[in-house]
């Protein structure tokens, strides 16, 4: 190996990790922000309880309230009730962009009545506007309303209810921009305290990891829920947002490398100073869902909010029908409203997280001296010495990750540089290994003139799988068939006739193998399975059995499936059925095949058998047929003898057995009257007496109420219209 060779190519990997670290892509700050997660994961932030509550509108709040959107005469009773109990500030994760639908000139016209007409002006003038009534509430409380941003050039007013003083950068240039803003109808806007924006920022994983407190609303700034929330609370009139400043980028004497933009640093408002990313958002410090935050509104509306005096309080929902459940680094299906309040305790508690500006240099500058170090010096120290060396490095680089973040709050990410110094260290140690992997290889070459490269490593592995054959065992062996499947392909286009094998052979497969069975092969809408090989199962009658039991129910529940999805559609629709075979006995199991391809398999008479019974069972218009082996080795089962079949190079007939039910049909007390009339249906039906058959079908129907056998049921009934469809075809020829 050229000496040149390893260094060269180990600073080549290092040279491609600081480039991707340098223009940082999606997918790496993807990664980067998991780590993160995985931080909050292990050590959530403490809950403490503070002056802030959610009035949750959930489930129980609309069963008794009625739905949502509830009136505004009612929402406007919820504020009054909240600031009786003497909230600070209401701030509602809730917009009210469309006037009440309750209000009587909006009602009124939906039921014919003019708007000139004498009941119209008599109810309008006793009976007050919604709007209104919520308009009068809001101007006695300190409400803020949501305003809603989107990316639609719309530039409604919206009631400027506090300024902004500059402290910097513009921030229009650094926070997130939409191109417009949908608020609240201007009689509620104008009457509320503050309008703040509600959007969730989800980052491209839909995790809710930051919150903005400023936003840019088609070039007007607005304020997050939050930040409104707090500065009404505080009674302040103005927001102060402060830029980074170039000073807040240098770390240790040396400036910024990666960044040199400026930013948002802080947000002012009042008394409270917040620290925010250069794009005036905060960090997600997350306690995870806790009950201790919410009063559901009903109990508000009751009078039982209890006492609130200086409370901050947010109005949202937690009912999954009214679409505000986010996913949070360590929470699934959390209510919007509540990423809101864990924002406002992170502030008053003090309990924050953030992304130091200099963390990316941090963490570049590490990449690049650990992998410099790999790269250099693993021609010297050798592989073990590198690899202490490293190892030691990376728990460095661990260990104070989790430590800045435990102890500081700040978010530093060890995993990049230390899985990119690794991945030098592994392109040098895979040259270094590359002349012994050159004899290793001469060796393998060698031994695979004598034999498949593929059976040299299985042989290797285990050198009994390359012998041909198997042994017998004592198994259960199972075919089923989808009847006149031919007639159903000739219907249908090949990716529709494919999504409906795959329906089909997915829940049958799965009863098999959820009962202990193992599946041969599939070919074409046929299954062919076997029980006991390669794992014994000295049950393997009974699971067999168990299993084409479980076969027929989910059958019928796909049949209902797809005849309501036919429905649907405007399509004709015919019943799927099937013909199911179980024969027990001796066969022979293994890997069977060629030299150069095997495959597990069963082979021998009684695989014959299974097959043939399967094929009887349309005669008698049943479904599961099983032999006389699998009927003793399973004499718990419900079953009905059916007769004879005459199996080539045999001397004697086999016995075959019709599967009913499971134990709980053989041990009810109508148990010998049903199986005699399922028998009588049967063999009519084998006859051509199709009038017997109906009638002993239906006698056996009442007997078998509540025993589970409508799938049954349902399939001898299908075959006997099926029958009697040929029939009359056949008569009308």
């Amino acid at each position: 190996m050229d000496k040149w060779l390893q260094p060269a190519l180990a600073s080549l990997v290092l040279a491609i990790a600081l480039v991707l670290r340098w223009t940082d892509p999606p997918t790496l700050s993807d990664l980067r922000t998991l780590v993160f997660d995985q931080y909050q994961r292990v050590a959530p932030r403490e809950y403490k309880p503070v002056p802030v509550k959610i009035v949750d509108i959930d489930d129980e709040s609309l069963a008794r309230a009625g739905q949502w959107p509830w009136p505004r005469s009612t929402v406007a009773q919820l504020l009054a009730k909240l600031r009786e109990s003497g909230a600070a500030v209401v701030a509602m994760d809730i917009l009210f962009a469309e006037p009440d639908r309750t209000a009587p000139a909006r009602v009124l016209p939906g039921w014919g009545v003019l708007s000139n007409d004498d009941l119209a002006l008599a109810l309008t003038q006793r009976v007050q506007d919604p709007d209104e009534a919520l308009a009068e509430e809001l101007a006695k409380g300190r409400v803020v309303l949501g305003v809603v941003l989107f990316n639609k050039d719309s530039k409604p007013r919206v009631t400027k209810k506090g300024g902004y003083a500059n402290l910097g950068v513009n921030p229009r240039e650094n926070v997130f921009a939409f191109a417009g803003a949908l608020p609240a109808i201007p009689i509620l806007r104008d009457a509320a305290a503050g309008n703040g924006a509600i959007n969730p920022l989800l980052d491209r994983d839909a995790v809710v990891r930051r919150v903005p407190m400023i936003l840019n609303g088609g070039g007007d700034l607005y304020p997050s829920l939050v930040a409104e929330a707090l500065r009404v609370a505080v009674g302040a009139s103005t927001y102060i947002v402060k830029s980074t400043g170039s000073q807040s980028y240098t770390f240790g004497g040396f400036t910024s490398v990666l960044r040199r933009e400026t930013g948002v640093g802080e947000v002012g408002i009042g008394p409270v100073r917040i620290r925010t990313d250069p794009s005036a958002a905060m960090w997600l410090y997350d306690t995870g869902h806790r009950k201790e935050r919410f009063i559901p509104a009903w109990k508000v509306l009751a009078g039982q909010a209890g006492d609130l005096n200086g409370t901050i309080v947010f109005i949202g929902t937690s009912a999954p029908g009214l679409l505000d459940l986010r996913s949070t680094p360590i929470g699934t299906a959390v209510p919007g409203v509540e990423v809101h309040a864990q924002i406002v305790e992170q502030i008053l508690t003090g309990d924050i997280i953030e992304r130091p500006l200099w963390a990316d240099d941090l963490e570049f500058f590490t990449l690049l001296v650990l992998g410099s170090a790999m790269a250099l010096l693993l021609p010297r120290m050798g592989a073990i010495g590198c690899a202490i060396l490293g190892g030691t490095s990376m728990i460095a680089a661990f260990a104070f990750g989790w430590w800045a973040f435990w102890d500081l709050g700040w978010l530093i990410d060890p995993v990049y540089p230390s899985m990119a110094a690794l991945a030098v260290f592994t392109t040098g140690i895979l040259l270094s290994f590359r002349r012994s992997d050159v004899e290793r290889k001469r060796v393998r070459d060698t031994f695979s003139h004598y034999l498949a490269p593929a059976m040299v490593k299985r042989l290797v592995a285990n050198p009994g799988l390359v012998r041909l054959g198997g042994e017998v065992r004592d198994m259960t062996i199972m075919f089923l068939d989808i009847r006149d499947f031919t007639t159903i392909s000739e219907r249908m286009e090949a990716t529709a006739l494919t999504t409906l094998l795959n329906d089909f052979l997915t829940p049958m497969s799965e009863a098999v193998m959820e009962n202990g069975g193992t599946i041969d092969k599939y070919i074409g809408d046929s299954i062919m399975a076997f029980w006991n090989a390669p794992l014994d199962d000295p049950d393997h009658a009974k699971n067999a059995c168990r299993a084409t039991l479980e076969m027929r129910r989910r059958l019928s529940t796909l049949n209902k499936v797809l005849a309501e999805r036919a429905q649907a559609a405007g399509q004709p629709y015919t019943p799927i059925m099937i013909g199911i075979g179980l024969n027990s006995g001796d066969a022979l199991v293994g890997n069977l095949g060629a030299r150069s391809r095997v495959n597990y398999s069963v082979i021998g008479d009684n695989v014959n058998l299974a097959s043939r019974i399967e094929g009887v069972s349309k005669n008698f218009g049943l479904d599961i047929l099983i032999g006389e082996h699998t009927r003793e080795a399973a004499p718990e089962f419900a079953a009905i003898p059916i007769g004879d079949i005459f199996v080539k190079g045999k001397t004697l007939p086999a016995r075959l057995f019709a599967l009913i039910g499971g134990p709980e049909v053989a041990q009810a007390p109508q148990a010998e009257e049903l199986l005699t009339e399922i028998a009588k249906a049967a063999h009519s039906f084998k006859g051509g007496n199709l009038a017997a058959a109906n009638a002993a079908l239906a006698a056996a129907r009442a007997l078998g109420q509540g025993l589970g056998l409508e799938p049954l049921f349902d399939h001898m009934s299908n075959m006997l219209v099926a029958a009697e469809g040929k029939a009359k075809a056949a008569a009308a020829q």
